[in-house]
């Protein structure tokens, strides 16, 4: 054998990483240890009781109701249908239901404008634009929290959302 330096592990050579970060803190003195029971004693700060008397809504969605209301306009009748059958708070069957009438209608604008020429058909381009701007407004207004309702289709809509 010839002298000179002896192998070394690979594991003892630095790698470049960053060491492990130190262990949390110890929690303060007179509280119990960390994941032990009665560790939530008293509530988180800002916790508001809820008053007597209170029943939440049942969801069914998961999710907060303006945005379920909000996305149950987003692919029109499809999300609304998906969020109607879902979701029984009264808020969002109501946009829900809107969402599903109001794509309807458009659908029937688009196809009625495909079977026209002339000035019909450049008037239901214009309605089909409307309907557009529209759809943008209805969602944003429902992703807001606000009970926008259209003329004939909300009264129909709120009719629809009604728990039975």
């Amino acid at each position: 054998m010839t002298e000179g330096t002896t192998p070394r592990d690979p594991r003892d050579e630095p790698t470049g990483q960053a060491p492990p970060p130190p262990p949390p803190p110890p929690p303060p003195a007179g509280e119990p240890e960390w994941g032990q029971p009665g560790g939530y004693q008293s509530q988180p700060p800002g916790y508001q009781p809820q008053p007597p008397g209170y029943q939440p809504q049942p969801a069914g969605s998961g999710l907060s109701e303006n945005v379920a209301s909000g996305l149950s306009y987003v692919f029109g009748w499809l999300t609304g249908l998906i969020f109607y059958l879902i979701d029984k708070r009264p808020e969002v069957r109501f946009h829900a239901m809107q969402s599903i009438v109001f794509a309807v209608v458009a659908m029937l604008v688009g196809w009625v404008r495909l079977f026209t020429s002339g000035f019909i058909a450049g008037l239901l381009w214009l309605v089909s634009v409307v309907f557009f701007f529209t759809w943008i407004f209805l969602m944003i207004q429902a992703f807001q929290g606000k009970h926008f309702k259209l003329p004939v289709i909300g009264d129909f809509a709120e009719q629809q959302a009604r728990p039975s």
